[in-house]
Order: structure tokens, then C-alpha cells, then sequence
């Protein structure tokens, strides 16, 4: 996607919720790993579809081989339930992960053996290496991004974890790329988008409509004095939803089976965060190791929705985006800060109820 590029301002509600599909474009693939973990079984079905394939010249074919690879490997790991990165570190537990991650410059690279670090914000203590052999990268735009470093999607497995450093061993890498499997053609070139066209925003969910073609007010000081419990109150209000008391083993706290997107529906689980501290948002409002992020993630809900009285820091949204995001199973992500918060409480005539039941003036509760 261009610098300078706002899906917010350049894609229309109806193109922001299309039905779009994200796969691995492969510039890596280690066949033998991947039939490994696949299994005998499994491998029928690859070795089929090769075998349907027409004649083609070498160069095509090994090319088409690879992007059957490419589908059994997201197939198995969307039915597998294979982790991100960061839901795998913050678990503490896993052999193996599906993500888009962002690596650092390769070590060595034309030595036959490379390693690249890998970003893991909010990660402290740890540190995760890729390391591979240069044998298996299968295109020049591929091995260009690994020896400097780049955004890739990358399937991984677990090798070693020793001295602080966990080692993983990658099955397949490339880049993540959009597609249009249903051929709708709502979204012009989508393969330019990138990952971010998961993100949504609160116009985009019908049963926020009312705040559409209102102006985002620079002025939210209001949310100072509305607390998270009264927010949570009049959002399932709106949403004509029941609400539960808060406990320390809730994954959200509040969940919503019947929302809509477009006309689609969706289910979403909400992470609210109230104005204890009235400051932007930064990954250290979320726990150790953005653990309410990942209990967030760990929801069955097609869409994760993180809400604060206050600004959003970016950070929290690339974070939201790394666990949200995978190739082969993508959700959808949005981020509601303090300005779209008052958006839809004003839009929703909730603000005068938001503001008595904080201050404790309305006796009655949420049920």
C-alpha cells in the first residue's frame, strides 16, 4: 500500500467489508517439511492436485506446485487453529505459527544458511530468530526482501530455545496477499492493500450507522468522566444485548453474536479499557505480554474490537493487527478510541445515561 494511503478515507464502507481472502504469495517452501506435518493422508490430496495439473514448462510447474503447497499448509493451519506469533509467545506453548511478522535484514544470506530476527512488540525477555536454508527460496523478490529485511507471512516451526533466543525453523514465507475468491470486484486492485484492509471502523458495523456522516469531533474530554462499566452498559444497550459482571477469567468483556457488516453477519468480542487512566493507549495498558490482546483473540469472534476513552497508540493497533491478521484465516480488527467512543454514545442519545451512571446518579444496572 502507497505511503500516504488511508483506508478509512480512500475505500468506502461496502469496499472495506468486502469478502476478501489473504494467502502467501510463496517465495519459500520447504516441501519436505510441509509433507511432514501434513501427513500421509493429507498428502493425497496435494499429490492430486499435482496430478491434475496440465502440461506446463518446468518453470510454470514448479511454480504451480508450490502454490498447492501454499493452500494445504493455510488449510491445515486454519483448521488446526495454528497460533500467531505473539498468541504463541504469550501462551507459552506451541511448536508452531502462522503470521505476518516483520523481519529484520538477514545474517548471511548468500552463505547457504541465513537468520532473520523477528519484531515482537510488547515482548520482553525473548527474543525469535528464523533460520533456514537459502536453498529454498524459490524467488529473487523473496530473497531481495529477506537480505534487507521486510513485512512476510510465514508458516514456522519450533527448533530450539536456548539462552533466551527461541530458533524457528520456517515451512513456507512470502507475501501476504488479498485476494477476490469470490469475484466480486467491490475493491479495485486488492493485491495493493496489504494487511491493513482488515482494519474497520465504527461507521462500518450497522448497527452503529447512526454515526455515519457525522464529523469526528476533536473534543472528547467527555470520556474522562464516563467509566468503562457505564460504557459497557450502554453499549450492550444499543447493540439490544444483555451484559455479564466482569471476572478475572473473561477472554472480552462483552461479546456479540449478532452484529452486521455490510448486511453480513458477524460476531465481535469487545476488549473495553475506561478512563482509569485518561492517556493514550499504549501496550502497557494491556498486560504483560499483551496478554488481554491474546485472551482477546482467543474469543470464536470473527471480528476483535479494541475500545478506550482516549487516543489509540500504534502500536496497539499493529499489535490488535498481528493477532487478528493471518494468512488463510483472517479476521477483521477495529479499533474504537475516545473519539468514536463519544461518536456513537452521542449518536445513540446514550451520552446523558453514560454520564449518570458513572457519577452513580441512576441506581438501576446493566442486566
Amino acid at each position: 500500500m502507497s505511503e500516504g494511503f488511508s483506508i478509512r478515507d480512500e475505500l468506502t464502507s461496502e469496499q472495506r467489508t468486502a469478502e476478501l481472502g489473504l494467502t502467501i504469495d510463496p517465495g519459500f517452501v520447504h516441501q519436505r517439511k510441509i509433507e511432514t506435518l501434513l501427513g500421509r493422508d493429507l498428502m493425497r490430496h496435494v499429490d492430486e492436485a499435482i496430478r491434475r495439473l496440465p502440461e506446463l514448462p518446468d518453470y510454470m510447474r514448479r511454480v504451480r506446485v508450490d502454490h498447492i503447497y501454499t493452500k494445504a499448509l493455510l488449510l491445515f493451519c486454519a483448521h488446526a487453529g495454528t497460533p500467531s506469533l505473539l498468541g504463541l509467545l504469550a501462551a507459552r506453548r506451541g511448536h508452531l505459527f502462522c503470521s505476518i511478522v516483520e523481519l529484520g535484514a538477514a545474517q548471511e544470506i548468500e552463505a547457504g544458511r541465513a537468520i532473520n530476527s523477528v519484531e515482537t512488540p510488547g515482548v520482553e525477555g525473548t527474543r525469535v530468530d528464523l533460520e533456514y536454508s537459502t536453498d529454498h527460496i524459490v524467488a529473487s523478490t523473496t530473497r531481495s526482501e529477506l537480505r534487507r529485511g521486510a513485512s512476510m507471512a510465514v508458516v514456522a516451526e519450533l527448533r530450539d530455545f536456548k539462552d533466551g533466543v527461541l530458533t524457528f525453523h520456517p515451512l513456507l514465507m512470502g507475501g501476504p496477499w488479498l485476494n477476490d475468491d469470490r469475484q466480486e470486484g467491490v475493491v479495485p486492485s486488492p493485491e495493493w492493500l496489504g494487511q491493513d484492509f482488515y482494519e474497520i471502523f465504527v461507521e462500518d458495523i450497522d448497527e452503529f450507522s447512526a454515526v455515519r456522516g457525522g464529523e469526528i469531533a476533536a473534543d472528547f474530554n467527555a470520556m474522562r468522566r464516563i467509566s468503562e462499566s457505564a460504557f459497557k452498559a450502554c453499549l450492550a444497550e444499543i447493540l439490544g444485548d444483555s451484559t455479564t459482571r466482569d471476572w478475572g477469567g473473561e477472554t472480552s468483556d462483552h461479546f456479540a453474536a449478532h452484529l452486521h457488516l455490510n448486511g453480513r453477519a458477524t460476531t465481535a468480542a469487545f476488549l473495553l479499557k475506561g478512563p482509569a487512566r485518561f492517556a493514550p493507549m499504549a501496550l502497557n495498558h494491556l498486560g504483560k505480554n499483551n496478554d488481554q490482546i491474546y485472551r482477546l483473540a482467543q474469543e470464536p469472534a470473527q471480528l476483535l474490537v479494541v475500545q478506550h476513552s482516549h487516543d489509540i497508540t500504534s502500536p496497539v493497533r499493529a499489535t490488535l493487527r498481528a493477532f487478528a491478521v493471518q494468512p488463510g484465516n483472517p479476521r477483521r480488527y477495529c479499533l474504537m478510541d475516545g473519539r468514536d467512543s463519544l461518536r456513537v454514545l452521542t449518536a445513540y442519545g446514550k451520552l446523558e445515561r453514560a454520564l449518570e451512571l458513572s457519577s452513580g446518579s441512576d441506581s438501576s444496572s446493566p442486566t
